[in-house]
């Protein structure tokens, strides 16, 4: 399968797109679409600038749109930046992170079904703590950038995930009974460094955006660093 990639710089995306690749499907393109504002309905919006350093890591062709924060705006741009991918690229399939959603599975697979593409969503079923397990276990550097959710304070912009922060992050969402993926925008991240970076994302300046209950970090500059080795997907 020829695959474009459905990328908004967060976990999800990037482990689908890890887990697709191991299984032989040839990644053409990443495709991202860019909201204008935290409020989107559909499309991550924190850092999601930077996903452009991230498609310079992997060598990969980038397909950038912006678009709005509602549904059918956001839809809209989606159909005709994968239509661009199939008549640039020839794609014959779209890889997401969707992991629970229904809601974000159905949309994407109407626009997929619109352009006779297949739909893949690697996480899908999968234990939401089994994901981020092996995410730390393959060296994803995950950074959260964005909170929505009752438990999740200021104080956990920019944090690393790591194992002891998954540890307590695992407790609140228990608690306070938000999904551990965020899948429901509970919060956001961005991948660092993966092993199948050529190089590594270094934020220089950024700053935290808090309005009373929710916030995001706002990256003013970022720049990728070279690393010793890595996969060449």
């Amino acid at each position: 399968m020829k695959s474009a990639v459905l990328l908004s710089g967060g976990k999800d995306s990037l482990y689908a797109l890890w887990i697709s690749a191991n299984q032989g499907f040839e990644i053409a393109c990443l495709v991202t679409l860019i909201p204008e504002s935290f409020e989107s309905w559909v499309f991550h919006y924190p850092a999601v600038e930077l996903v452009r350093l991230q498609a310079e890591a992997m060598g990969k062709p980038f397909l950038v749109k912006r678009t709005g924060d509602s549904v059918n705006r956001s839809l809209r741009d989606l159909y005709y930046v994968l239509k661009e991918a199939v008549e640039k690229l020839q794609v014959d399939s779209v890889i997401s992170g969707v992991h629970a959603s229904v809601y974000q599975k159905n949309l994407i697979d109407s626009i997929c079904e619109e352009l006779s593409l297949k739909s893949f969503t690697p996480l899908w079923g999968k234990r939401a703590d089994w994901i981020l397990k092996e995410m730390l276990e393959l060296g994803f550097l995950i950074m959260i950038v964005a909170v929505a959710a009752e438990g999740l304070t200021e104080k956990w912009l920019g944090r690393i995930l790591d194992v002891d922060s998954i540890v307590e992050f695992t407790q609140l969402a228990s608690k306070y009974h938000f999904s551990l993926l965020g899948e429901g925008g509970e919060y956001e991240t961005l991948v660092l460094d993966a092993a199948f970076f050529s190089k590594r994302l270094r934020i220089k300046k950024a700053k935290p955006v808090w309005m009373g209950d929710s916030g995001y970090l706002k990256v003013d500059e970022a720049y990728l660093e070279d690393k010793d080795s890595f996969y060449r997907l």
